[in-house]
């Protein structure tokens, strides 16, 4: 019999794993927590259990929620593992972690992070670009730490090498609200919905820039 927690949906949060990043960090994912529970979603990481992304699926449980955590083997093997996650899937590497990731959400949220986050960003910023996925990309930066992205982004767009659309496929915010507005109202403009490359209604210079 389905529970209930099949019928909410999953927003996948891209984050620091790094253990040397100041404390209002650990407070903003405990804001995020705070809004996946009030909201009744369901969160998906990358499964660890240390900094940021163990105090994100800490906090979820303890409000009530669900979480799912994806991570390849590797990271088991370091036991950096979050080993009470309601959902712990184990993957043979990164490659198969990030696939795992999409498919289990319905919309994505990148808080500050590093390169890891930063590749998990552009993929799925990507990917809607492309029309592979239409689910919510939003990124949350209180403090300006994707500054220097968006400062890059714009560049690209000024040298044609952006195109205006794809530029404006990620919703950028300061605050755990703001973010969580921005993913309910894709939402209730019926993005979410997966689609293949032959449903994208955009020009084929799309596939070309993202070369």
């Amino acid at each position: 019999m389905p529970s209930p927690r099949d019928h909410q949906r999953a927003v996948c949060v891209f984050l620091s794993s790094s253990q040397h990043i100041p404390q209002r960090y650990y407070e903003l994912a405990s804001e995020v927590a705070t809004e996946l529970s009030t909201r009744r979603m369901r969160l998906v990481s990358g499964g660890g259990g240390i900094s940021i992304m163990g105090q994100l699926a800490r906090d979820v449980r303890a409000a009530g929620g669900h979480t799912t955590g994806v991570i390849p083997q590797r990271l088991v093997d370091w036991k950096v593992g979050d080993t009470d996650s309601d959902e712990l899937i184990v993957t043979r590497d990164m490659r198969e972690r990030k696939a795992l990731m999409d498919a289990h959400s319905d919309a994505f949220l990148a808080l500050p992070g590093g390169l890891g986050t930063l590749e998990e960003l552009l993929e799925v910023w990507v990917g809607r670009t492309l029309g592979m996925h239409r689910k919510p990309v939003v990124v949350l930066d209180p403090w300006g730490d994707f500054a220097d992205l968006q400062t890059l982004v714009d560049g690209l767009l000024d040298r044609e090498m952006v195109r205006k659309e794809a530029a404006q496929d990620v919703a950028w915010t300061d605050s755990a609200d703001k973010a969580f507005d921005a993913i309910e109202v894709a939402w209730a403009a019926g993005e979410g919905r997966g689609a293949t490359p032959a449903e994208s209604t955009g020009h084929p210079d799309e596939w070309l820039e993202a070369d």
